[in-house]
This record gives structure tokens, sequence and C-alpha cells, in this order.
């Protein structure tokens, strides 16, 4: 009887040990594919920080030359706000980005950005 027992509760430790997630994959947010360098604004290619990344310190007034074809989702790790254009040369739908603001998704594509120091932000 005692072994029936004891085989039950190791067999209920083992299915419960399955089931529960652990570590830290677990309770960790999701996380860009690559990171943002202090004192720059990135761009991913895709939404939740995934695929491609371009990074900036002065802007970029076509994403396409570091590789992107459009950006969905920003990190903003700078002091400014910085803005983000759905069309090359700083044209079209402007979204601005928060300074020190974590990942976030842009809702879109988008193809240009520039800090606010600069004039046409």
């Amino acid at each position: 009887m005692r072994k029936s027992l004891f085989a039950t509760a190791v067999a209920a430790a083992a299915t419960a040990a399955v089931l529960l997630p652990t570590g830290p994959a677990a309770s960790s947010p999701a996380r860009p594919s690559a990171t943002c360098a202090i004192d720059h604004f990135c761009l991913y290619e895709n939404a939740n920080g995934t695929g491609r990344r371009g990074s900036y310190m002065k802007g970029t007034d076509d994403v396409k030359r570091q590789g992107l074809p459009a950006a969905r989702s920003a990190w903003n790790r700078t002091n400014q706000y910085w803005c983000v254009w759905s069309q090359d040369e700083y044209r079209g739908t402007k979204v601005i980005v928060q300074p020190n603001e974590g990942l976030k998704n842009l809702g879109g594509a988008y193809r240009s950005a520039l800090p606010a120091s600069s004039i046409r932000c």
C-alpha cells in the first residue's frame, strides 16, 4: 500500500511539474530581437521589436537604407521625443514616440524618423 501511495504522489508531482511554466521565460515580457543601444532610437521591421533593426542618433529620411522595408515598432532610448512618418522624406502620417519610451508598436508601416531637435519634427 505504501508503494502505491508513493507512486501516486510522484506521478502527481511529475504531472504538475510538466504543466507549470518555470524559469525566466515563463514571466518575461516579449523582448526585441536586437537590443537598442543607450542614446539611440531604434526601429524594427515587425511588431514587438522583431525582425531587422535600424539604430539612429540623428534620424533617417528612408529606413530602406538600413535594410528595413518599413518599421512597425520603435524603442526610444534617448531623452528626446522622436517623430516617425509613414512615408520616406518625412511625409505622410506622423507618430510621436516619447523620450525613453520602451518598445512601442507603431500601428502601421513607417519609413522615416527624426528627433525632436530637428526642425521637421
